[in-house]
């Protein structure tokens, strides 16, 4: 799947999960759970476990069904792991230009985390191809159309406390998707580590017919 096809799911099916387990299992297990529950667009964070073999695991095992990004990368060496291992993304919680320069340069959607205008604009210069907004708690869904004002075009990505209250919000705003922590926005957390799958499942069926639902109002 090419990147212009992969940035066009990102923005049709919205949602990001991800998932920031204990263990490489509870955190293969857990997506695999998410997956079942109608989550497309998953995010292995790099402060996981062997989060690489659970990349290379989950895109060897879903195919094309996901889209599986590599999270909280904040080094070259992180950034070039995670493509080797499938990572169709590099999201990082920084901007640092030279983790973008190798997304870039790879062919992988690049995904810094950005909150300043000064920080937005580099990242843009620097060819990302979404913004993480992190942490757009603060500011706010807002924030998003002030952004949109002076930088036109930009694909921004809130992180950081969107719920199925504030998802549509969001989404009016112009969030070109949405991150939700599966432990900590989703309210799994006692879930994972009770392997209650089912109760992922369903949680995941209930944030995924929102953000689609969501979509559907906005469309008209």
């Amino acid at each position: 799947m090419d990147k212009v096809r992969i940035l066009k799911r990102i923005g049709d099916e919205w949602l990001i999960s991800i998932m920031r387990g204990q263990t490489a299992e509870e955190t293969e297990t857990t997506c695999d759970a998410l997956v079942a529950g109608g989550a497309t667009l998953i995010e292995v964070p790099f402060t996981t476990p062997d989060a690489s073999r659970v990349i290379h695991s989950l895109r060897t095992r879903h195919g094309d069904r996901i889209v599986v990004s590599a999270g909280t990368v904040t080094t070259v060496a992180q950034a070039e792991e995670a493509i080797e291992s499938g990572a169709q993304g590099i999201v990082s919680p920084n901007l640092y230009p030279p983790v973008v320069e190798t997304a870039v340069r790879r062919g992988v959607v690049a995904m810094p985390g950005c909150f300043t205008p000064t920080e937005i604009a580099d990242a843009a210069r620097l060819g990302a191809d979404l913004i993480k907004l992190f942490p757009c708690y603060p500011v706010g869904a807002e924030y998003i159309g002030f952004m949109l004002g002076p930088f036109p075009g930009l694909r921004i990505v809130p992180a950081g406390r969107i719920s199925l209250e504030n998802m549509e919000e969001y989404r009016r705003a112009g969030a070109y998707a949405g991150v939700v922590g599966v432990t900590t926005e989703m309210g799994l957390l006692e879930a994972v580590k009770a392997r209650d799958f089912d109760r992922v499942v369903e949680t995941t069926r209930t944030f995924v017919a929102r953000a689609r639902d969501a979509g559907a109002r906005l469309r008209g």
